[in-house]
């Protein structure tokens, strides 16, 4: 598929972009935090993919290549805007809205689980960008160590690091859940 899409075939591109769609837009929407801007960026990292996918070798999978592009994109795009907003979805107006609507049996089980999550993403943000990073690859798209080394540019042990340091700082701040309350 990528060789006819590396010889110009549009179709075969627009197949790939629709089996890699999700896990791009996953990683994307992790890592970027204003909603407006992660369709925009998603649409981005697919041009760069058929811009340079004359530079695929092949050496890893096309998937580990894709989130390469799109992990790129996102910290160019962090670091270009350095408004760290929560996504909309933490809108307490929003959570209300979906615990309502919730097929939960006990509203307040979903109420603290919303919250839980709230606290779980208030504390990643926190993380610097790398140890953000490897978190989102690694936890919420599942990732190995050296899938996430061979995007990211770096050895396994680095990565490794950099979750081990990441783990130990959200401990330290989610300590409270653990202990109920």
């Amino acid at each position: 598929m990528v060789k006819l899409c590396a010889g110009g075939d549009v179709d075969a591109y627009a197949e790939l972009v629709s089996r890699h769609q999700r896990a791009v837009y996953g990683i994307v929407s992790r890592m970027v935090r204003q909603r407006d801007d992660v369709d925009d960026l998603v649409q981005d990292v697919f041009v760069l993919a058929y811009r340079s996918i004359g530079s695929f070798r092949g050496d890893s999978s096309f998937s580990t290549w894709l989130g390469a592009i799109a992990v790129n994109a996102s910290l160019k795009h962090m670091k270009r805007s350095k408004n760290r907003q929560a996504l909309s979805i933490d809108d307490p107006e929003i959570a209300l809205g979906e615990v309502l609507s919730t097929n939960e049996p006990d509203p307040e089980d979903a109420v603290q689980a919303r919250a839980r999550n709230a606290a779980v993403r208030k504390a990643i943000d926190t993380l610097p960008d790398k140890q953000r990073t490897v978190v989102v690859l690694h936890y919420f798209e599942d990732y190995t160590c050296e899938e996430i080394a061979k995007m990211l540019r770096c050895s396994v042990g680095t990565v490794w690091s950099r979750l081990h340091y990441a783990c130990k700082k959200l401990r330290g701040q989610l300590d409270w859940l653990g202990s109920g309350g």
